[in-house]
């Protein structure tokens, strides 16, 4: 499995399709018929930039079959897509949708690529922070597709270096990445953290949790 994350959009258009054009590149180059876009952490009919079909209005599929989790009939015409996690501001949601979709689960664990953006990219971890309704802040279990893994996006621009570090502290996990917007890395699951390459002009950090040892 080949995975891809990346940092955030950021609010502009212009910072919109600068990310979306890396996120455009990397599904140019891999070679699958259909992308399957998971896109529960952005709930409603968005404004601005992520009004409307905004995924193939800034992403050249050259050619892919573009399929939404939202609609029964694109889920019914799945065959081993790209999975496209894509953020928001709702990582609870996201989590919850996904974790209760038995084929959804199956889809994510067997998929030979997948890409994570922003709040698609911090479900993939073994535990993320997310909001709840309360409007408090909670450490919750992700999917663990990455082992032993917490992922901060937006890393500098929200200032979050201290809260990796104290994320990882209170989750115990192996590994914290902090990726900044417009910027991403990409790996082979099982080569992680050792071998990955990054995208974009951002900061990627990994830091290792030296209290486990």
């Amino acid at each position: 499995m080949k995975i891809f994350l990346f940092g955030g959009t950021g609010l502009t258009e212009d910072l919109v399709k600068h990310e979306l054009k890396l996120i455009e590149e990397v599904i140019r180059e891999i070679d699958v018929k259909q992308i399957l876009h998971i896109p529960f952490a952005r709930v409603g009919p968005g404004k601005g930039p992520w009004a409307g079909d905004w995924v193939q209005r800034y992403i050249n599929l050259d050619g892919k079959e573009y399929l939404n989790a939202k609609n029964e009939k694109d889920m019914a015409k799945v065959n081993h897509p790209l999975i496209f996690i894509s953020g928001g501001s709702k990582s609870a949601t996201l989590l919850n949708r996904v974790k209760s979709d038995p084929q959804l689960i199956d889809l994510i664990q067997k998929a030979d690529y997948i890409i994570g953006e922003s709040a698609g990219a911090k479900v993939l971890g073994k535990y993320l922070r997310v909001t709840e309704a309360d409007g408090q802040n909670q450490l919750v279990k992700g999917l663990g597709i990455i082992k032993d893994t917490l992922i901060e996006p937006h890393y500098t621009e929200n200032k979050r270096q201290q809260l990796l570090i104290e994320e990882m502290k209170k989750t115990g996990v192996r590994f914290g990445v902090g990726i900044d917007c417009q910027t991403g890395l990409e790996f082979e699951i099982d080569k992680f953290p050792e071998e990955y390459k990054k995208i974009g002009t951002g900061t990627v950090t990994i830091k290792t949790n030296s209290s486990k040892f």
